[in-house]
């Protein structure tokens, strides 16, 4: 029995690239779009961080435990979550946030790894996002993963693929392959080759479905890694996920090169280790993370790790997405921003499995500040996102932004970084 398991930016999300084709340009001047931050719910503020906006004097008992709730997610502080979210359910099984509550606890249990208690018995866990608890099965039947650092801190190079993305060399289970590093994938993917070639166990023969951005249907199998290391780290008991080689096997639209995946390396991995990269020079820095006392918190993880930015006092929240060729806006940031002008062009998308057709708004300039820096977008297009996150995404950071910048991220302290612009 074949299962579907994640959409785009889902849990098992793959990253995209687009191209534009046969551009149909429509010129419309939009003096005013008109804005809806005025008539939005206390939800609907809470989902697009406009905490400022609320008057907590106004506000009930049960929002200002929800919004600490929330405010214990942007720090990615998911145990506290997990423990209060629980309490709150236990003493009031008909909180008017019951549904969010849950979407918090699931959420908080993948993000640690929490398998076992992912597994609907009782009444916290029928909140399901993209049917993890599939995957769930599997990985709970593993021995707990062991994150082990060779040495505090480690420097090492990485070469790119023809359309830009990083690749590294990891070690699995003692032999040395190339992934792509890809923070657009939440689980680490390889190959059906090479997990062949690695000895990867096989837990089940069932075939779960994948459903990538471009809506095609591909089949994976949970497995873990025995040993997986990249530098001065090493991961025992990593859970994975197996694509059949031919699946992973991308055609560059544009310069009509295959460029064929061993695997990727996604987020589950990252979430381990503080990263920085200098795209300019090919380097990636590995090191250790430590819990800082004083940071500010601009990043953080639900289902996808996202960036906060700032317009003219508005949050912006982007996916971060190492594998995605370029940068994204999604239309829910014309909820937030009103642009003088924007254009319409018909794009061709593509992601593991296949190619698709979509047509798109682009906005000729938009720029944000992300950390101290002045990021600027130039004929930025639009996508739709289809999965229903409690926060909502106004935008993708892809690897047109960080070609120019040297960036960090560390998950632990909640901390996204632009070092220097080239």
């Amino acid at each position: 029995m074949q299962k579907r398991i994640f959409s785009k930016f889902g849990f098992l999300a793959f990253s995209f690239i687009m191209l534009p084709y046969c551009s149909t340009l429509k010129d419309k001047e939009y003096n005013n779009i008109k804005l809806l931050l005025d008539n939005k719910t206390f939800i609907d503020k809470a989902r697009n961080l406009e905490l400022d906006n609320l008057k907590f004097d106004n506000l009930t008992k049960e929002e200002v435990d929800f919004l600490y709730v929330i405010r214990n997610l942007l720090l990615n502080e998911f145990q506290f979550v997990e423990n209060k979210v629980r309490n709150i359910i236990s003493k009031n099984d008909n909180s008017t946030f019951k549904n969010e509550y849950l979407q918090f606890l699931a959420y908080s249990l993948i993000f640690q790894s929490k398998w076992k208690e992912l597994i609907p018995e009782s009444k916290f866990y029928f909140y399901d996002p993209d049917s993890v608890f599939l995957v769930a099965q599997i990985f709970a039947s593993i021995d707990s993963q062991k994150v082990f650092f060779k040495k505090e801190i480690d420097s090492l190079s990485f070469s790119t693929a023809p359309n830009g993305a990083i690749i590294v060399q990891v070690q699995i289970n003692g032999k040395t392959r190339n992934f792509w590093f890809d923070s657009g994938s939440n689980y680490t993917i390889v190959s059906s080759k090479t997990a062949e070639d690695c000895n990867l166990p096989i837990i089940t023969k069932e075939k779960s479905k994948a459903i990538t951005y471009t809506n095609y249907k591909v089949d994976v199998i949970p497995t873990y890694i025995p040993a997986l290391s990249i530098g001065n780290l090493e991961i025992i008991n990593h859970p994975a996920l197996i694509v059949d080689e031919y699946n992973l096997k991308l055609n560059l639209w544009a310069s009509k090169v295959p460029v064929e995946i061993y695997g990727i390396l996604g987020w589950r991995f990252m979430q381990n280790v503080k990263v920085t990269i200098d795209y300019n020079k090919n380097i990636m820095i590995l090191e250790k993370p430590s819990k800082k006392s004083n940071f500010k918190s601009n990043f953080f993880w639900y289902g996808v790790p996202i960036v906060i930015g700032e317009f003219q006092n508005k949050k912006i929240l982007f996916a971060l997405d190492l594998g995605s060729e370029r940068s994204y806006l999604t239309e829910n940031v014309f909820q937030k921003v009103s642009f003088q002008k924007i254009y319409e062009q018909t794009k061709k998308i593509g992601s593991v499995g296949g190619w698709r057709f979509s047509p798109s708004w682009v906005v000729p300039y938009f720029e944000v500040y992300i950390d101290t820096f002045r990021v600027s977008f130039y004929d930025i297009n639009t996508i739709r996102l289809t999965n229903n996150y409690f926060f909502k995404i106004d935008g993708i950071l892809g690897l047109d932004i960080f070609k120019k910048t040297q960036i960090s991220f560390d998950i632990l302290n909640s901390e996204f970084r632009i070092l220097r612009k080239y």
